[in-house]
């Protein structure tokens, strides 16, 4: 089951204002506007579309949009549902098998071990904490670095806070001993959080000095192992460059995550469903 399928992402989501109607096996998540509303339902194993109609009809939905999974049981076409250009997820991930060889430090790729043993040399260590505003703080400062979008704040807190305390962690890499870096001042971090046997790497933060150390692919690494601790089977990296839906900013962080040996998903995409033919122009020009 994909986690977004899970009740604490449920929870997540009426967090920030949705509600949120469950039919067979899958999460539908509502966006009310005032008479009417937008629905999306993401990557669900099996659902029924019919089913979908009769409970979603008294919101008067502006558009239904759905996300399948890559082994999804159900078709979509032919049922008025077209396939869009602006996918909600990321449309193809990698996924790291926590039991395979890869995950033996020395099967691991000659570039990720290398930048694993430089951190390791100038005295990084990876610790758990709860301080998600400091993670924030990082975040933000990542993402004017490489001039991406911010993440809404209130997104990231309810995100971390719905899955604690048992499913959601935050893991910080710091300096334990190095003149010219602030000691135990975090360089990287990221926001991990899981449902049944799958972790998912939702957000990763990475300082100007965090690059020259090494210290995303430490962390990474640090995971990995945090993972395998707690039992999990795999970790989704949650998002690489996909050439179907170009996003040029992604290509950095692809090869990143391309260096750990996992195995790449595709998915199909994501297909609306639109009230009339003027919405569906109306959110072509958006």
């Amino acid at each position: 089951m994909d986690i977004r399928q899970s009740e604490n992402y449920a929870k997540y989501i009426k967090s920030l204002g949705w509600t949120v109607e469950r039919v067979g096996k899958g999460n539908i998540f509502i966006r009310k506007l005032g008479p009417t509303a937008v629905i999306k339902i993401q990557r669900p194993e099996e659902i029924n579309l019919a089913e979908v109609e009769k409970v979603t009809q008294k919101y008067h939905p502006l558009l239904i949009k759905i996300e399948p999974t890559h082994n999804s049981k159900f078709i979509i076409h032919n049922l008025k549902f077209q396939q869009d250009s602006w996918p909600l997820l990321p449309t193809k991930t990698i996924v790291i098998n926590l039991k395979s060889s890869i995950c033996n430090r020395q099967s691991l790729p000659k570039d990720t071990r290398y930048e694993i043993r430089k951190a390791e040399e100038k005295g990084l260590t990876v610790t758990e904490s709860h301080d998600i505003n400091l993670f924030y703080k990082l975040l933000q400062e990542t993402m004017k670095i490489g001039g991406w979008s911010i993440p809404i704040n209130r997104e990231v807190m309810s995100l971390y806070k719905s899955f604690q305390s048992n499913n959601s962690v935050l893991l910080f890499t710091t300096v334990n001993r190095e003149p010219v870096f602030t000691v135990n001042q975090p360089v990287a971090a990221c926001l991990l959080i899981w449902d049944g046997d799958t972790a998912h790497y939702m957000y990763a933060a990475l300082t100007k000095s965090g690059r020259q150390l090494g210290a995303a692919y430490f962390l990474l690494w640090k995971t990995i192992k945090f993972c395998q601790k707690k039992g999990l089977k795999h970790l989704d990296l949650e998002g690489v460059y996909d050439e179907r839906f170009p996003l040029k900013h992604w290509r950095g962080f692809t090869k990143f995550k391309q260096g750990w040996g996992g195995k790449e998903i595709s998915y199909p995409g994501s297909f609306t469903k639109y009230a009339n033919p003027f919405v569906k122009l109306l959110f072509s020009l958006t």
